[in-house]
């Protein structure tokens, strides 16, 4: 259940925040802030295996905007750390 979700929720980060057809940053935004609010990327490893399979390392300055934290173990894992 929390990999589906965690899936489906970057990839509409990726939509809102990189496609030119749907790509709308102030929804992109706040669709961030509420994921961050519900603790959808709690789980750090998982976050970082979902970015790093749908290549969404985009997401990563617009997320330590909100979570300093949580970007910076995500990007950890990434990097193998």
């Amino acid at each position: 259940m929390k990999y589906k979700h965690i899936s489906s929720a970057i990839h509409i980060l990726q939509e809102l925040f990189h496609n030119t057809e749907h790509k709308n940053h102030f929804l992109a935004m706040k669709t961030l802030e509420m994921y961050i609010d519900l603790n959808l990327f709690q789980d750090a490893k998982l976050v970082a295996e979902e970015i790093e399979r749908q290549i969404a390392f985009g997401l990563l300055a617009p997320l330590a905007l909100y979570d300093m934290i949580t970007a910076e173990k995500i990007e950890q894992h990434l990097r193998g750390l």
